[in-house]
């Protein structure tokens, strides 16, 4: 199959996905047409909570579940540009990119993300899909390869073409998910959180006190099963903070 036709296979699964009960990318069809377009030992939708350290993860293909990143992901994370190019250059904000777009063979292996967190796992190479997300959290969708398999021109183009189906596929689930589980001041009150708004500003917004916003929030994270404000934003707006 060419890249066109797996394209548009990918999109008609992802459309017809969109109103499944479980996470559109995981539902059938939507991962195997993925991986026909780039083909990878893991894919993975990471939500990284840059700002705590913790990180939520979406397994998109049938491998060994990761759990939460570990110790020493956090430790190399910040200085790691392939990793956190998102964070620290604006500029690249949108931007698909790949391990070799940042470094050479030799100076990647020479990294402590790679000698602690991939060469362990026998993997090697990243392509990543900046995904929309609030303040603090970096969202993208992963994929990554054994050694000796980088990710071509080819598939990073095609990767590009995803992005904006995949937006707008998470867009609507989140915000269908967050409408049928929130009420209507939640969804207010969750909104200024994704813009930005600390509690006292909401309380002020709202004519509410801080108390108030504070037991909203945690009723709004055992609603949508999360643990923290700006995991709860993540979840109902995806896209507050994409331009």
């Amino acid at each position: 199959m060419d890249t066109a036709a797996a394209l548009f296979q990918f999109v008609g699964a992802l459309r017809q996905a969109q109103h499944c009960d479980g996470h559109v990318l995981q539902a059938d069809g939507v991962a195997e047409a993925l991986q026909r377009i780039v083909p990878a030992e893991e894919a993975t939708l990471n939500e990284h909570d840059t700002r705590h350290q913790q990180s939520e993860l979406v397994e998109l293909l049938d491998c060994e579940d990761p759990g939460d990143s570990p110790g020493p992901f956090w430790d190399h994370f910040p200085g790691t540009v392939a990793c956190s190019y998102t964070e620290h250059h604006p500029r690249l904000r949108l931007e698909v990119m790949r391990t070799s777009d940042f470094y050479t063979d030799r100076e990647w292996h020479s990294t402590g993300m790679y000698a602690e967190c991939f060469s362990p796992a026998r993997l090697d190479q990243v392509l990543i899909i900046p995904l929309p997300g609030p303040p603090g959290i970096a969202r993208r969708l992963g994929f990554i390869r054994s050694p000796g398999r980088r990710f071509s021109d080819a598939e990073r183009d095609a990767a590009v073409l995803l992005q904006p189906h995949i937006t707008e596929a998470l867009r609507l689930q989140a915000r269908r998910a967050a409408a049928q589980m929130l009420t209507a001041r939640q969804l207010q009150l969750l909104r200024m959180v994704a813009l930005g708004h600390d509690n006292s500003a909401i309380a002020r917004e709202l004519l509410v006190s801080p108390l108030t916003v504070r037991k909203h929030l945690e009723n709004i994270n055992i609603r949508l099963g999360v643990t923290s404000r700006t995991a709860a934003a993540a979840r109902a707006f995806p896209d507050i903070t994409w331009s």
